[in-house]
């Protein structure tokens, strides 16, 4: 009699939320199943790899059909200085749109957008470059810049997310970005400037997921603390600090490409390894931010004026205060 196999298939792996392609060990993963069975949400559609079935094969081509370079999901990124938002949405795009560097001045001036398709799979599980959906990506300048130039930065941000609220299909994502080794208080005061940003808005946290960048697999067991402090800790304390009814998502994330341990000279090659890992990051930050696709963030005309007159009000007392 032939004995079925227990392990669960490829599709019903990416079916699985939390599932995980390392490791049943990881103390995030167990924190993050035990929350999700606790939670127990209403079923959603799957997000699924596309494959020749029937089914997926329909799923994929709603995808495709909701979103179109005509009709893309809009994201926006947000982040200190250095903290990688720019080579985040470089890795969403596949390409070198955004200009980036390791510097606490930051490279980007002004508000910077590029569009294309992301396909979050690519290159670490070849011939899935049709899965994933068109992007407007807004790249914007970093907060806390070394030449103290928040006072020019953080109005043209909140002009920008005001903007493109108030368009056609909103804004899906709020991506705020942060080192994995960031401490709670500069994590705090990352979220204090976007609330402080965005008032007296407060709906659009619905959009914001939290995306904790430089999580290279070669170090996952240095931050792994990190990770179970993120999730089990700060989380709910942000939930509770910004009064809202559930915690921020928080995904892990790398932009490094992958380094052999066998051409570095530390071991067997763990390219595999290093492809799954990057994969199943890149799936889970995506499912997050393809949840969103039918929740934007929008402002009708009444709220865009209001918000615009209150950024008037708060430069005009700046400006008066400085003379």
């Amino acid at each position: 009699m032939t004995q079925l196999s227990t392990s669960p298939s490829i599709e019903t792996a990416w079916e699985n939320p939390f599932f995980e392609l390392e490791s049943d060990y990881d103390p995030i993963m167990i924190a993050a199943k035990r929350n999700h069975h606790q939670q127990v949400p209403p079923p959603s559609p799957p997000i699924l790899v596309p494959s020749e079935s029937t089914a997926t094969t329909a799923s994929s081509s709603r995808r495709r059909s909701f979103t179109t370079e005509d009709n893309p999901l809009k994201i926006i990124a947000l982040g200190k200085t250095g903290d990688g938002k720019s080579s985040l949405l470089n890795d969403i795009l596949g390409r070198e749109a955004f200009k980036h560097k390791r510097s606490v001045k930051s490279q980007t001036a002004e508000v910077q957008e590029s569009s294309g398709f992301w396909s979050p799979l690519q290159p670490h599980m070849p011939g899935k470059g049709n899965f994933g959906c068109h992007v407007l990506a807004i790249d914007t300048p970093g907060f806390g810049d070394s030449q103290l130039r928040d006072g020019q930065f953080i109005p043209a941000i909140r002009k920008k997310i005001i903007e493109v609220a108030g368009l056609e299909g909103g804004l899906h994502c709020i991506l705020l970005a942060f080192k994995i080794s960031n401490s709670m208080d500069t994590i705090m005061t990352g979220l204090r400037t976007l609330n402080d940003l965005m008032k007296p808005n407060k709906t659009f946290w619905k959009n914001v997921i939290l995306v904790f960048t430089h999580a290279d697999p070669s170090t996952i067991n240095r931050y792994r603390s990190n990770k179970v402090t993120l999730k089990t800790k700060v989380g709910p304390e942000i939930k509770d600090y910004l009064e809202l009814e559930e915690e921020l998502p928080m995904v892990f994330i790398s932009t490094q490409k992958h380094m052999c341990s066998y051409f570095k000279g530390m071991g067997d090659c763990d390219c595999v390894h290093g492809s799954r890992y990057h994969a199943d990051c890149r799936r889970r930050f995506y499912e997050q931010v393809w949840k969103r696709r039918n929740i934007p963030f929008q402002l009708d005309e009444e709220e865009m004026i209001r918000m615009e007159e209150e950024e008037e009000e708060e430069t005009s007392e700046i400006n008066t205060e400085e003379q």
